[in-house]
């Protein structure tokens, strides 16, 4: 293969599996008779955990059931989590949206019955519920949360030593024979006037 770029292949593990399956359908993916049954174990987490049990009790029921280490159980309703959502955040937030309507009804019926206090007890709450009482100054750039692309220029020696080393599927950057070498950032503005 002579190339100057090295080419990297992401290895498609049983969870981006099993969340095919549930995206885009049973028919979109062919799970294993394996892969089917940690399936079924995630979901079974899942499941656990939005009939309101806690991590720690469903991975009891989890290693009960299948007879899987702490570790593993730990895995499935982690994966289940990933894959579907973590349920006690998703109910929070319905919960306060849930609130924040009644008391925005509250208020309705306060104005609308000329109740100037009780308006103010839902405004007060609504306030409170939504944080609105609290610093929101930004305290952080999020220029820098941008996605950055950064262009190297390799030299063909370097790349090769590069391609040579990956055969075993990764490269150890930390063990190449190197040297430290002086560099000069060019920022976007210098670029432009050469």
């Amino acid at each position: 293969m002579s190339s100057n770029a090295v080419i990297v292949r992401k290895k498609v593990t049983t969870q981006d599996k099993i969340r095919k399956y549930y995206l885009k359908g049973e028919d979109s993916v062919t799970l294993t008779e394996k892969q089917d049954e940690i399936r079924i174990r995630v979901y079974k987490s899942w499941n656990l955990l939005i009939n309101y049990h806690s991590k720690e009790q469903a991975m009891a029921v989890i290693m009960n059931e299948y007879g899987c280490s702490r570790a593993q159980s730990y895995r499935y309703v982690a994966d289940a989590m990933s894959i579907f959502g973590n349920p006690i955040v998703n109910q929070k937030e319905a919960e306060k949206y849930i609130m924040g309507e009644d008391l925005i009804k509250s208020q309705q019926r306060s104005l609308k019955n000329k109740d100037e206090a009780s308006y103010l007890k839902a405004a007060a709450l609504r306030i409170k519920l939504g944080n609105y009482d609290k610093d929101t100054t930004q305290t952080f750039d999020p220029e820098k949360l941008r996605a950055q692309t950064y262009i190297l220029k390799v030299h063909p020696s370097v790349l090769a030593s590069i391609e040579s080393r990956t055969e075993g599927g990764s490269v150890d950057f930390n063990n190449l024979d190197a040297e430290d070498v002086d560099f000069q950032e060019v920022k976007e503005d210098d670029d432009e006037e050469e």
